[in-house]
């Protein structure tokens, strides 16, 4: 989210001050933990900090910083079910807020976007955010490699777009990337060396084998295993995995963290289905690599 939302702040910054509002620190059960974030400005709003009445809270204070040109707050949101707190969810959280405007800040905000863009973290000091909380690291999306462009990467993919993901998609035949479902990602076409390049990244990547048959499991598994993702699946019959297992012994011990059959079992069928199982799951492995 971090990605899009740095983006965002450094497109606004061009004719509009934004106030930035990031979770610093929470207790007890809360909607959204450190380091949510959430852009607000006159027009509008991007991000989220937890909805409801606390995020009410928080967009209506940045209001009056956009409005008296205040610098900096932190407000710290009850959710203990008494009179005057937020929520019923039993925690408790602090938001720092910090106003954005003005060159210095364009281009502050536009060399993060490009950093963040390029794949890197970016360091958020004290200052940047507005209170004492401490540093926090803005996340590069994490990136989805779909290797396998039928019927269940065309879901993946589509799905996928609606999250942070850098979705890049992979296969040999250049007419099933044609599909509008892949429209918004980054497709390649040819020999499966071209895997190489794509998991060559700073980002932290999450790889998902789709493929139509045996020989490209294996063929696509034999070039990721050179650089193994932070996370690689494979969807399949559990036959047909063991095969794949056994035609790759150099490789072995890499595929001891081969997920197969991916995703969660919820007994999905159709494509749509598989591909909220695999993405329930992307999404589980993702919240531990920040």
């Amino acid at each position: 989210m971090d990605e899009r939302l740095f983006s965002t702040l450094a497109r606004w910054l061009s004719d509009r001050a934004v106030v930035v509002a990031s979770v610093a620190s929470t207790q007890g059960a809360t909607p959204r933990k450190r380091g949510s974030r959430m852009l607000i400005a006159a027009e509008g709003s991007e991000g989220s900090v937890g909805g409801g009445l606390a995020e009410a809270r928080v967009i209506a204070q940045a209001l009056e910083m956009l409005g008296s040109k205040t610098e900096s707050a932190t407000q710290v949101i009850d959710l203990d079910g008494g009179i005057d707190a937020a929520g019923v969810c039993g925690g408790c959280m602090q938001v720092v807020l910090r106003r954005w405007s003005g060159s210095a800040d364009l281009k502050c905000a536009e060399k993060m976007a490009r950093e963040l863009s390029e794949g890197r973290q970016v360091l958020l000091d004290a200052e940047l955010l507005g209170g004492e909380s401490g540093a926090q690291r803005a996340m590069p999306n994490v990136r989805l490699l779909i290797v396998g462009a039928g019927h269940c990467g065309e879901a993946l993919s589509e799905q996928a777009r609606h999250l942070a993901f850098d979705i890049h998609v992979f296969d040999s035949r250049a007419e099933s990337l044609a599909s509008a479902a892949f429209a918004h990602a980054k497709t390649h076409c040819g020999d499966v060396g071209l895997l190489a390049p794509i998991i060559d990244s700073e980002r932290s990547i999450q790889a998902v084998l789709l493929n139509r048959n045996f020989d490209a499991d294996v063929a696509a598994l034999r070039v990721l295993s050179q650089r193994p993702p932070r996370f690689l699946g494979m969807l399949g019959s559990h036959r047909r995995i063991a095969e794949v297992r056994r035609a790759l012994p150099e490789h072995k011990q890499i595929l001891r963290n081969l997920v197969a059959p991916i995703g969660l079992e919820i007994g999905a069928e159709s494509p749509q289905e598989i591909a909220i199982s695999i993405l329930a799951q992307l999404i589980e492995q993702r919240k531990t690599y920040a």
